[in-house]
């Protein structure tokens, strides 16, 4: 389930709506789809627990969140960020990376053990 879904499914019985489950999730939606949605964009989101967030489309609209809002790169998911992070399904270990993110300015990158430098 996406964050989208999910938000909506908190807002729909907050407000009573909860009548029909939400429909599945693709398995494997398009990524091109989030990133071309998100081009030129920054989408502020808000959450008690992590605090201020920016949803953007690649790297080069992070740089530009930083300018124009003065965002840290911790504050700031793209993406395939945020594909990675969904991924995880813990809420714990999500928790985790965030908090680390927001500390270091980390950008959050996919790992495998082969590419290690020696």
């Amino acid at each position: 389930m996406t964050y989208v879904e999910t938000a909506l499914r908190v807002i729909q019985k907050q407000e009573g709506v909860w009548e029909r489950p939400m429909p599945p999730t693709p398995p494997n939606p398009e990524p091109e789809l989030l990133e071309a949605a998100l081009q030129g964009l920054a989408v502020e989101l808000w959450s008690t627990s992590a605090g201020r967030l920016f949803l953007v489309a690649d790297e080069a609209d992070a740089r530009q969140a930083m300018e124009r809002f003065g965002a840290r790169r911790g504050e700031i998911y793209t993406a395939a960020e945020a594909r990675r992070i969904v991924a995880v399904r813990d809420p714990v270990v999500v928790a985790e990376i965030h908090d680390w993110k927001q500390r270091f300015d980390g950008v959050v990158q996919e790992f495998r053990a082969q590419e290690r430098p020696k």
